[in-house]
């Protein structure tokens, strides 16, 4: 139950990152595309379900976004 929670924590980033990806402050490139914006936030939203079903617990990134809703800790990418 509780590892689903932080799973839940970890996807919702990923919604989030999608929900503002049109906001013209995000940091694209400008030779990114209007097509190339919906595309990242397809993928985003996709891997958020992907997140939630537990089939990127391996990710480096998902990990440490669990990890830190669990213990409250950040851990560090480099000692």
């Amino acid at each position: 139950m509780i590892l689903q929670q932080a799973r839940i924590y970890a996807a919702k980033i990923n919604r989030d990152i999608a929900k503002n990806a049109l906001n013209n402050n995000f940091g694209f490139a400008s030779h990114v595309t209007h097509e190339d914006k919906l595309e990242y936030i397809e993928k985003n939203i996709k891997q958020a379900d992907e997140i939630e079903q537990g089939l990127h617990d391996h990710n480096f990134t998902v990990a440490q976004r669990m990890h830190y809703y669990l213990t409250g800790n950040c851990v560090a990418l480099l000692p």
